[in-house]
């Protein structure tokens, strides 16, 4: 399939759009019976959603979380820091500029593909951000910002179900948004609910499977449930 040319993709052509539309075919036929729900965390410009929900249509739903206005660059922990200056290349009114970026313009283009399924939600994450989600089959952490990415992180992990998977963004190579890597592979490996199943450094990607769940007491000792 084809990514869209209606709204923009910025990882279309790159590894991680290639990856991403491999994994959601598999993901197809890999829960036959279930409707599927992928999550695309920092939307930008609406391009990813806009292709996988035309690759889901009939099948499951896919979110695009932004805010709609532009980088938080705010939230950085330095705002001269990459994490904050990341987005100012597209931003460029000789790259892709501004204009496209709204919430309505995107949901124009969206409802006149025709793509109900394509779920867009504005504002910045927070820990409530996901609350009308049971479970996640897909999901890619894409904000650039540690924090959001964070609390992003946290509010997600256990509703992925086993089998699903977890694109890190940003996470390689490890002195391209170096707290961002330190999040993956010093912490939320450490957690033991994930297997590492691609890295693209091409594409800045760590992709994670989530290999079983780790959340059920016995005598008071933890133990793995659902182990695959």
């Amino acid at each position: 399939m084809k990514p869209s040319n209606h709204l923009r993709w910025l990882n279309a052509g790159n590894e991680t759009g290639i990856i991403q539309l491999m994994v959601m075919e598999n993901l197809i036929s890999k829960f036959p019976n279930e409707e599927l729900v992928g999550l695309e965390i920092g939307s930008a410009y609406g391009g990813a959603v806009e292709t996988m929900a035309g690759l889901l249509k009939g099948r499951g739903k896919y979110y695009g979380y932004d805010t709609f206005e532009g980088h938080p660059r705010d939230l950085a922990d330095d705002i001269n820091d990459l994490e904050a200056t990341c987005m100012d290349m597209w931003y460029d009114d000789h790259r892709f500029g501004t204009n496209n970026l709204s919430y309505e313009y995107q949901r124009r283009v969206l409802d006149e593909d025709g793509l109900d399924n394509a779920i867009l939600v504005k504002g910045r994450v927070n820990k409530h951000s996901f609350d009308d989600i049971e479970k996640i089959h897909f999901a890619i952490l894409d904000l650039d910002l540690i924090k959001p990415t964070k609390i992003a992180y946290e509010a997600i992990k256990d509703k992925i179900v086993v089998g699903g998977y977890l694109f890190m963004h940003d996470a390689l190579p490890e002195d391209h948004l170096p707290m961002i890597n330190a999040f993956v592979y010093r912490q939320i490996l450490a957690e033991n609910r994930w297997k590492v199943i691609a890295e693209s450094l091409p594409g800045l990607l760590t992709v994670l499977e989530r290999w079983k769940f780790t959340t059920g007491m016995i005598n008071n000792t933890l133990i793995d449930i659902n182990e695959r």
